[in-house]
């Protein structure tokens, strides 16, 4: 997919719409370090940096980085192609949970291919579809 990070950015910017949080798409020339603007119930706003991935790519670790930026929120997308349709999984973490995860290693890693069949990393799932995380900040 050639516009991978915009999709994610547009997709995740629905999902918080359709979670009733106020989401906007960020402006790059000030605000840097993230992809979005949200406005939580609690009036409280925060920064979410998105970054998309394709579950299907041919890289071991398929590894995302950069993720130390200045932000409250990763989330993390990852596109995969059941039968022709595309599906999008979304994995939802604290900054801290998202440094955590990563441990030692320059970057946090996504997916990878085991036994022929490429699948998500055990250290991602507990954090899918947590959209509460945002919406209750």
């Amino acid at each position: 997919m050639h516009y991978i990070g915009k999709y994610g950015e547009y997709r995740v910017l629905a999902c918080l719409l359709e979670e009733d949080v106020e989401a906007y798409l960020a402006v790059k020339t000030n605000q840097p370090d993230f992809d979005l603007t949200a406005i939580v119930p609690s009036g409280k706003v925060v920064r979410i940096q998105v970054k998309s991935t394709e579950l299907t790519n041919k890289s071991t670790n398929n590894a995302i980085d950069r993720i130390d930026k200045n932000y409250d929120f990763l989330v993390v997308v990852i596109v995969g192609d059941q039968q022709h349709k595309r599906s999008a999984r979304f994995f939802v973490m604290s900054k801290a949970e998202a440094m955590q995860a990563k441990g030692v290693n320059q970057q946090l890693g996504t997916t990878q291919q085991r036994d022929k069949s490429f699948q998500v990393k055990d250290v991602l799932l507990p954090y899918e579809g947590k959209w509460e995380k945002i919406r209750d900040a």
